[in-house]
């Protein structure tokens, strides 16, 4: 599953720009015994200005994050095809980082994020079988997630580019849960309202099943977005710069 991204994001695929300076709201970390300490503080502090987005640093507008397409592919007992287009993600500016890990030696990055509410709005077309019930429509998805807890790891390497070295992801792996998952999809059945809230109503009784067949496909698209956007940041900063030399 392959989100197509805004054109801020693709910018990262665009030619490299000379080298940039961390902005000031973001204060590097002494790589000593208590990095990690200090980056949990520096991280619990730019969330809420990063949701604003910094096109210094090529970072989008998080509150809401637009994806212009996501394709979902799930497993299990769902079999289905399911698009969004145009998807607005809202939430991501009240997400509450519990705890990170670097281990730069290894250079992996592992950390645990609380999402209160995560919603996601958007057109989707939908074809296939839920539970054994056929299902096909075309209208405005409303998928919402309580109480997400996210686990995310990150590898990466380092590379010379004009003198100075910086720091590529190459690896992600993403994990989540979460304690409640709403789904409204309009228009279904061509608009027959009886099929339509019956769909509705299967998909939300069964939401725990429903949302274990979509956490691959979901958890994919997540990891994808956040090493693209990390990687924007990491071309056009020298690594050196993330880290206060002792």
């Amino acid at each position: 599953m392959l989100p197509t991204a805004p054109a801020a994001l693709l910018l990262a695929f665009a030619s490299i720009a000379s080298a940039a300076k961390l902005p000031s709201y973001i204060k590097p970390c002494k790589a000593d015994r208590k990095l990690n300490e200090c980056a949990l503080k520096r991280g619990r502090e730019i969330i809420p200005i990063l949701s604003k987005g910094d096109p210094s640093i090529r970072v989008p507008v998080l509150e809401p994050l637009l994806l212009d397409r996501v394709d979902l592919k799930p497993q299990g007992s769902l079999e289905l095809r399911l698009s969004c287009y145009n998807c607005h993600v809202h939430g991501l500016s009240k997400a509450k980082l519990l705890d990170i890990s670097l281990d730069l030696r290894k250079r992996h990055i592992a950390l645990k994020l609380k999402i209160p509410r995560l919603m996601v709005i958007g057109k989707y077309d939908v074809l296939g079988k839920v539970l054994l019930f056929p299902i096909t429509g075309k209208g405005v998805a409303n998928l919402t997630l309580s109480d997400v807890d996210v686990e995310a790891a990150l590898g990466y390497r380092l590379h010379k580019k004009k003198k100075e070295e910086f720091a590529e992801a190459i690896k992600h792996q993403v994990k989540f849960d979460a304690a409640d998952f709403k789904i409204s999809l309009t228009n279904l059945f061509n608009g027959d309202k009886l099929l339509g809230d019956n769909m509705n109503l299967i998909l939300n009784d069964n939401w725990k099943e429903v949302l274990n067949d979509l956490k691959p496909s979901i958890s994919s698209t997540v990891g994808q977005i956040i090493v693209t956007i990390i990687n924007q940041i990491f071309e056009l900063i020298p690594y050196s710069q993330f880290f206060v030399k002792n």
